[in-house]
Order: structure tokens, then C-alpha cells, then sequence
């Protein structure tokens, strides 16, 4: 009986309640807008090891199968599909990450396959960007076939 009489006389928010909820949340947000940048900066660094991870697996999915493998970078739908003898996906780059320009990769998309030594058909860089512009290279070396990434532009431009 004691706590129906209680609801019934608590008819909403205090303005001290209201205040206290406002200053917390201000609180929090100074505390992560600040490390806003560092989240895209991480979604960059993920999206480029995924990306050299991929070609990395293809490469060695074509020297263990002695069948070619390849993987096509979509430039407009921020994607790439990655061709496995017997599996074929379509992977889109995580939001707010893009391809920065056209790839250095040739083809109608552009593409770079793998032979069953590893060999690529070219060697290439496909450049990530992140919203606040910090830019990822991945590079593919010609004949070799290594594949890393890189902060800054490659000597070859």
C-alpha cells in the first residue's frame, strides 16, 4: 500500500535529475569525441589487413591447388571478390573506408591473379583512404608476388 501511494505521487523528473543525466552524458561525450579519428584509423588498419590477408590467401591457394586464383577490386561499390578454386565471395570494405582513385591493377575491374608458383599476373598497389584521409597501400611486388602494406606511397609512383 505504501508503494502504490509512492508511484502514484512520483509524477516524473526532477529538474536536478535531468541536469545530472545531461552533465554525465556531456562528460562522456568530451571523453570519446576526441578518439573519434583513432576509430577510423582502426577501421583503416583492419580493412588493409584484411585486404592483404585475402591476397595472401589467394596467392597460397593457388601454389597449393596448381590452380589460378585471383581476386577483382570494384572501385564504385567499395568491394573486391575474392576467386577460390572451389569458392568464390564478394567482400565490401567496412563503412567510410574507399578505394582512393583506381587501383594500378589492369582489367575491366581491375584484377590481379595468382599462378600456381605464386607468381601475379602484374604487380600493383591498391590505395585505402579513410574518412579523415589517411591513406593505406597495399602492395603487390611484381614477379615475386609479395604482398605487404604500407603508411606511405610507394618509390614507384
Amino acid at each position: 500500500m505504501v508503494f502504490k501511494r509512492f508511484c502514484k505521487d512520483n509524477k516524473g523528473f526532477t529538474l536536478i535529475e535531468v541536469m545530472a543525466v545531461v552533465a554525465v552524458s556531456a562528460i562522456l561525450l568530451m571523453i570519446i569525441w576526441p578518439r573519434a579519428p583513432l576509430l577510423s584509423r582502426w577501421k583503416l588498419e583492419t580493412a588493409a589487413q584484411d585486404l592483404a590477408g585475402d591476397l595472401r590467401l589467394i596467392r597460397q591457394a593457388a601454389i597449393t591447388t596448381g590452380k589460378s586464383c585471383e581476386i577483382a577490386f570494384f572501385v564504385y561499390t567499395n568491394s573486391y571478390r575474392r576467386e577460390l578454386p572451389d569458392k568464390t565471395s564478394q567482400i565490401y570494405l567496412p563503412e567510410g573506408i574507399v578505394y582512393k582513385g583506381d587501383t594500378s591493377f589492369k582489367g575491366d575491374p581491375p584484377f590481379v591473379h595468382f599462378n600456381l608458383m605464386g607468381r601475379p599476373s602484374s604487380g600493383g598497389t591498391v590505395i585505402l583512404k579513410s574518412p579523415t584521409g589517411e591513406k593505406r597501400y597495399i602492395i603487390v611486388t611484381p614477379v615475386t608476388g609479395r604482398i605487404r602494406i604500407s603508411k606511405t606511397q610507394p618509390d614507384h609512383w
